[in-house]
């Protein structure tokens, strides 16, 4: 016979885990001060590079900025003049860069580390940076946008005037969803002489942003998402526009201003460049384990392979504990690029995947569906199909991870150092206008080394750690208590309505991006919810309720996919609703099955 095949293995479903320890568990004492020394310049390059940029950006006639804008402001920042790149590309950066990162550094009295082999640390921190910047336009930009207008055509304003379901009431949004839509370049009109004087200077105020259109057939929410750094310009003159007209101000440009020690990445290279300062013949010479048990304790808990995953050499550390990062043999490498551009309906496709009416035969299978309302005093109000109800609230998060407690410490110590009066001093960040970056950055350095003293206390970075603990404790006693409450089998379906519109097109939610993980890691199934609540046990669960209600009342207010799948459902058996109404919330469901 010959012999059998052997029988392809499915991919793992998880092929990255981080796992934490303390900084004194996870490195040899001898190595101790070496670490402490590295990651806190890597800190202080990374709060005065993000300053950098922002006084590049406000200085310069004009700006690009990239990965090798914020690659060259590093260089700089660590070397000064006595970086000379053999590149002729960064030859132009550092040429182009040098003057203002020279102005920076005299403001606010910055001495350059001049710290060597640095290639690697940079690498990382302009990853982070770029993320950081990429991440904050693809969430906030559209926002921001649809802000500014009604806040220039005083939407709440003229709102509060019209009587509520009047015909003129109904009328305004009406011109108003017509407005944006010209605003937004979503349609052309013929004419524009039907706009008022005070409309036609928003439209040349909008303009003035130089938005960028590549492909004029795709909605401007997409455009941010797949190329949000082209748009990174306009957002920074939005911002100002802010400003001029006195409307709360927002940060275009993220800026570290911490001092408190943040997470530095090290990895085998950094390890023996920074740590071990051996050179890198010295290094290729021995296997990677083996630099890596001059300094750790590899028989650490937190090194231990689990679930196929094993330890490759990364971790990140504060100075009070330690991530230590496992990888399966089948991950991607690291910086391996995905394919091209994915399409509009594709993204579309994406987002949409994970909301309940995408999964409607999934949720008519489960055994049991507990509806979750996230909410701000109750961050979770649950329900399941027998009307069983479980709240986690804030302040049960609070006195179990501690926060409240470590919070009332920090400012205690804040108070009798006197930082809070220091700090009350500072002018804010985030504005867009040079003379007054600059005054914030002078006021920033005149008490410089005291804060800097004062939060280099290892009790700050102590607190994080234990709240991280303790939260990690509370997130598994909420899963155990769910499990407890509504049996080991029930799928979740969570409410992102809270949101109140804020999530791009093409876009998930990031409000509840926290309990999506969560519930994954825990192998339990979940599903978003963008609809009223009534509706959803409308489409999932048959007749034998309490209310009977007529499929136009209770579909009027769908999509058209959904009420796709509300006619499907509705030709098979007929649905209703029981609606309980709770004192300190619209609407709660309660189904009888």
């Amino acid at each position: 016979m010959p012999p059998k095949k052997k029988q392809k293995l499915e991919k793992p479903t998880c092929l990255h885990t981080c796992n934490k320890t303390s900084f004194a568990k996870a490195f040899l004492p001898n190595y101790h001060q070496r670490l402490l020394d590295y990651i806190a310049i890597i800190h202080q390059l990374a709060d005065h590079a993000s300053h950098a940029l922002k006084f590049y950006i406000l200085s310069a006639p004009s700006f690009t900025v990239n990965e090798e804008t914020i690659e060259a402001i590093l260089y700089l920042l660590n070397k000064g003049e006595a970086w000379h790149p053999r590149k002729e590309a960064k030859k132009a950066w550092r040429d182009c860069l040098l003057p203002y990162v020279q102005r920076y550094c005299q403001i606010v009295g910055f001495v350059h580390p001049n710290l060597r082999g640095e290639q690697q640390s940079v690498n990382y921190l302009t990853a982070s940076m770029m993320t950081n910047l990429k991440v904050n336009i693809q969430e906030h930009c559209m926002t921001m946008l649809l802000r500014y207008i009604n806040l220039r055509l005083d939407v709440k304003g003229r709102k509060g005037q019209l009587p509520p379901k009047s015909d003129a009431r109904k009328a305004f949004f009406t011109r108003l969803r017509y407005l944006k839509s010209v605003f937004l370049f979503d349609i052309v009109p013929e004419s524009l002489d039907d706009l008022t004087a005070e409309e036609s200077e928003l439209l040349e105020e909008i303009w003035t942003l130089n938005l960028p259109f590549p492909d004029q057939d795709k909605p401007l929410a997409y455009l941010i998402a797949i190329d949000a750094m082209s748009f990174f310009p306009a957002y920074c003159r939005l911002s100002s526009l802010y400003e001029k007209h006195g409307f709360r101000r927002f940060s275009a440009i993220p800026l570290r201003r911490s001092l408190i020690q943040s997470n530095i990445r090290i990895d085998s290279k950094i390890l023996y460049q920074h740590i071990l300062c051996i050179t890198q013949r010295e290094a290729e010479a021995v296997e990677k384990v083996d630099l890596w048990l001059r300094v750790c304790n590899l028989r650490t808990k937190a090194f231990r392979s689990r679930c196929g995953m094993h330890f490759e050499g990364s971790i990140t550390t504060d100075g009070t504990s330690v991530s230590v990062y496992l990888k399966h043999p089948e991950a991607d490498k690291y910086g391996k690029r995905s394919g091209g551009k994915k399409s509009a309906n594709m993204m579309e496709a994406e987002v949409k995947v994970q909301y309940v009416e995408k999964n409607l035969p999934a949720c008519r299978a489960a055994e049991n569906i507990v509806v979750i309302d996230p909410n701000k005093r109750d961050i979770l109000y649950c329900q399941d199909s027998n009307g069983t109800t479980f709240r986690y609230t804030a302040n049960q998060r609070a006195m179990e991870t501690g926060s409240r407690r470590f919070a009332k410490r920090r400012e205690a110590m804040k108070k009798k150092a006197g930082i809070d009066l220091i700090e009350s001093r500072i002018p804010s960040h985030k504005t867009m206008n040079l003379m007054d970056f600059t005054r914030y950055l002078l006021v920033r350095r005149a008490d410089w080394d005291r804060r800097k003293y004062f939060y280099s206390h290892p009790a700050h970075t102590r607190w994080k750690w234990h709240a991280f603990i303790n939260r990690q404790k509370s997130e598994s006693n909420l899963i155990s208590n769910l499990r407890n409450k509504y049996g080991e089998n029930f799928t979740i379906v969570m409410g992102d309505w809270s949101d109140a519109g804020q999530t791009a097109r093409f876009q998930t939610s990031s409000k509840t991006k926290g309990w999506r993980t969560l519930f994954t890691t825990a192998l339990i199934v979940f599903f978003l919810m963008n609809t009223r609540p009534h509706l959803f046990a409308l489409a999932v669960h048959p007749l034998s309720l309490l209310r009977k209600a007529s499929k136009n009342d209770l579909i009027q207010d769908l999509g058209g996919d959904m009420k796709a799948s509300l006619d499907d459902a509705l030709l098979e058996s007929r649905y209703t609703v029981n609606l309980q109404y709770a004192n300190d919330r619209a609407i709660n469901v309660g189904w009888a099955l």
